[in-house]
């Protein structure tokens, strides 16, 4: 049984993200799961100090509810200090598989993902984290795996299979040949030729390194395309229908990257799919 740790600040948008939770541990019969709420301990002592009593009170009436829903009570962690700090020192007090959050509004989106709360839990815990955008109506159906050559985008895939979250026989994956990165010295007439063999080469790579995992995906669940990788992971997700995306994240120089740079940021800033990022393996 996979253990499940929900960061919820109390909002809407957090409410799906439980939900999605409950849908999890019901599935697997119950199990280990814990609500995790963080508050901000700049503020005066006292003012600290009731807003733990009341969010301890709240989420403890929840617990009971959701514990009917799911098979199991949820554990109550009421934390202060900086957010990303708590959640890791919770995720690992209670050696949590998978760390669940809701989606932030559109307007901060960017900043969550890049440089801030998720990549340093990310970057730090070694934990997967499933982002939840909207009301959970049924169980995930069809993964989107963003792939490239690299190892991590294999270990997100192997991950995802762990959590339950991802079966080989729905799986989609797309990848992306950058007209720019491989086109910017070359002469206009040749350019979309050596494109394509790039993009016939890339193909071949990826559908040999799915078929040594047991991932044996035609041509419509094998998106590569000539194109920026938002623009083609993003029209991969409409085609197959996906409702999760699966991202692995790279470690470079020491600090945490998304898949292929910056492109997961963008892509969870401007998609609303539920997304499955996956950190390097130790």
């Amino acid at each position: 049984m996979i253990k499940i740790l929900v960061a919820t600040d109390l909002s809407e948008r957090s409410a799906h993200a439980v939900q999605r939770a409950v849908q999890l541990i019901r599935r697997q019969g119950g199990g280990e799961w814990g609500l995790l709420h963080v508050i901000d301990d700049e503020a005066p002592a006292a003012y600290v100090q009731r807003q733990v009593q009341q969010a301890e009170s709240l989420l403890q009436t929840q617990a009971e509810r959701l514990g009917e829903q799911a098979g199991s009570v949820p554990r109550v962690i009421v934390g202060t200090g900086e957010a990303a700090a708590v959640i890791v020192e919770s995720a690992q007090g209670m050696g949590a598989d998978l760390l669940v959050v809701g989606a932030h509004r559109k307007s901060t989106l960017r900043d969550f993902f890049v440089g801030t709360t998720l990549e340093r839990v990310v970057r730090s815990s070694h934990l997967p984290v499933l982002r939840v955008n909207g009301p959970v109506t049924h169980e995930y159906r069809h993964a989107l795996l963003a792939m490239d050559l690299s190892r991590t985008s294999l270990q997100a895939l192997s991950r995802a299979r762990d959590l339950g979250l991802v079966s080989l026989d729905e799986l989609h994956v797309a990848s992306a040949v950058e007209p720019l990165a491989a086109g910017a010295i070359m002469e206009p007439g040749i350019s979309a030729e050596v494109l394509e063999n790039q993009r016939q080469l890339l193909r071949q790579q990826l559908q040999e390194r799915l078929a040594a995992v047991g991932a044996c995906l035609n041509d419509e669940r094998l998106l590569v395309q000539i194109g920026s990788p938002e623009g083609v992971i993003g029209e991969a997700l409409r085609q197959s229908g996906a409702d999760l995306l699966v991202l692995g994240t790279h470690a470079r120089e020491g600090v945490s990257r998304f898949f292929l740079g910056s492109v997961a940021s963008r892509l969870l800033a401007s998609l609303d799919s539920d997304a499955l990022i996956v950190p390097p393996a130790d």
